[in-house]
């Protein structure tokens, strides 16, 4: 895989263009590939932020047509705390998603041994509130090794509240509601909860992605943050406006989208 590819990926999403190299040029062959480059993106940003962790599930990896969960790194600079705010300019085509996310209080590098459940859990600090901003850089229905490359969709991540007694929370019945106010009082745009995380289970997804192989990047470390995908769906971003994930006692995030002069 040529360097050019890395930088060129790197390029349209600083600059919120799509590619225009053709996909067809460049396709990872496989999946070790595919984390490779990935990797050589990501480089570019600097520190990881935040990881996303998907096809976790068999249904997940049937419709993608892998064999196993996939993750994807977040640039530190494109995770954010809520209250946070973001150009309507900085995306393409812009998705909304609401998510249990984990932060992590210690390092978990790679190694040939696969974690357990019991050191993936002590390695937990918080529950961390999320909502996923989905965008991408390449044409629709690329294929899969080229989203994973281009960083699985990521386009940002907001986190909301620390919560440390992550270990009592109902997650398959928590009732998340996602509102967008554009000026005309909020309205109600995607509803959901923990169930669609492997039966309401995300921590379990924070394991996979601990163990995931190939791991290019070295591991996941202390302070990074672990998504674990979608409980309301992808809706798109009505435009400019407010948005607040409502968690109920687990409070909200919130992010404003604005119109760049």
């Amino acid at each position: 895989m040529t360097p050019d590819v890395a930088t060129a990926l790197a390029q349209a999403r600083s600059s919120a263009r799509a590619l225009e190299r053709p996909v067809s040029e460049w396709l990872p062959a496989g999946l070790h590939e595919a984390c490779l480059l990935q990797c050589r993106v990501i480089e570019q940003f600097g520190d990881i932020g935040a990881w996303k962790v998907s096809a976790i599930d068999d249904r997940q990896r049937r419709a993608m047509g892998l064999a196993q969960p996939i993750g994807a790194p977040v640039p530190a600079r494109w995770t954010l705390e809520s209250p946070a705010r973001v150009g309507e300019a900085e995306f393409i085509q812009p998705l909304l998603e609401c998510e249990f996310a984990f932060e992590l209080g210690a390092d978990l590098p790679s190694r040939d041994e696969p974690y357990t459940r019991a050191e993936v859990e002590a390695a937990i600090a918080a529950l961390r509130i999320a909502i996923e901003v989905c965008d991408s850089r390449l044409p629709p229905a690329s294929p899969i090794l080229a989203q994973l490359a281009d960083g699985f969709n990521n386009g940002a991540l907001v986190v909301g509240p620390r919560h440390a007694d992550w270990r009592s929370v109902d997650y398959a019945s928590h009732g998340i509601t996602l509102r967008f106010d554009g000026g005309q009082g909020p309205r109600v745009i995607a509803t959901g909860n923990g169930a669609p995380i492997l039966g309401g289970d995300p921590v379990a997804a924070v394991v996979l992605m601990a163990n995931l192989k190939p791991q290019v990047h070295g591991g996941l470390r202390r302070g990074q943050v672990i998504t674990t995908g979608t409980c309301t769906g992808a809706v798109a971003l009505p435009g400019v406006g407010e948005i607040e994930a409502d968690f109920g006692m687990l409070g909200s995030v919130r992010l404003r989208c604005e119109r760049e002069s």
